[in-house]
């Protein structure tokens, strides 16, 4: 009878220290899981979060919206002049690959057109509208962005005391550009490249739509919010 309770004991005890070593184990090997879980978690939201030249992005959440303001310089050839640009657009960003938003763009300086007779005059530039552009690879450091603009605008001769009193001529443009576009912070890109302005068809005094029409440069900051 002592021997049958003894070996009872034994392995009552047995059992007890098996169920508190399996419990033990169980609880860190769950702890370990929910580790691993919290890493992986993370490391996948690191990999959506964009390359910079200077540092990559931290704390942004994945929201959908965006906005930024461009500033922009621009150079093209009227009638044998350079002609130089000031460009502006705002927008919003549609995740991290559309853009939509409008632009400003006029003449910085004189213009003035190698076949005009009237003595002191210069040509004015003027365009406004709205864009709407495509981002490939955004979140790469280096990668492509394709604006197109579209709007209306207008040419003027001025003279040193104002308008030359030659009225003023109207055209429609669309302007579709191919950029590269580098992240140089979390909030700053750089885009460098050419477009091509297509301009309806305007006659104002011997300019004509081939002198507004052609390869435009292209340079600008973009300031913003980006997804």
């Amino acid at each position: 009878m002592n021997c049958v309770l003894k070996t009872r004991a034994i392995f009552l005890f047995s059992e007890s220290n098996e169920y508190i070593v399996m419990s033990k184990y169980g609880k860190t090997l769950w702890v370990l899981a929910m580790l691993m879980a919290t890493a992986a978690t993370s490391l996948a939201q690191d990999s959506t979060k964009a390359n910079t030249l200077f540092g990559n992005r931290k704390g942004q959440g994945r929201q959908p919206l965006g906005f930024f303001v461009a500033p922009g310089y621009q150079t093209k050839a009227i009638d044998g002049s350079a002609s130089h640009l000031l460009l502006v657009r705002a927008g919003i960003t549609l995740g991290n690959q559309w853009s939509i938003g409008g632009y400003f763009n006029t003449s910085l300086g004189e213009i003035r057109p190698k076949n005009e007779t009237a003595p002191n005059t210069y040509l004015d530039y003027r365009s406004y509208g709205g864009f709407v552009e495509y981002t490939a690879w955004a979140k790469k450091m280096v990668h492509l962005s394709f604006p197109v603009l579209v709007g209306v605008g207008e040419i003027e001769l001025d003279n040193e005391a104002g308008a030359a009193n030659f009225g003023e001529a109207n055209f429609f443009k669309v302007e579709p550009s191919a950029l590269l576009e580098v992240n140089l912070h979390k909030h700053i890109r750089l885009q460098l490249g050419a477009g091509y302005r297509f301009v309806s068809n305007v006659q104002y005094r011997h300019l004509t739509q081939a002198d507004l029409s052609g390869l435009v440069g292209h340079a600008a900051l973009k300031f913003g919010l980006f997804r």
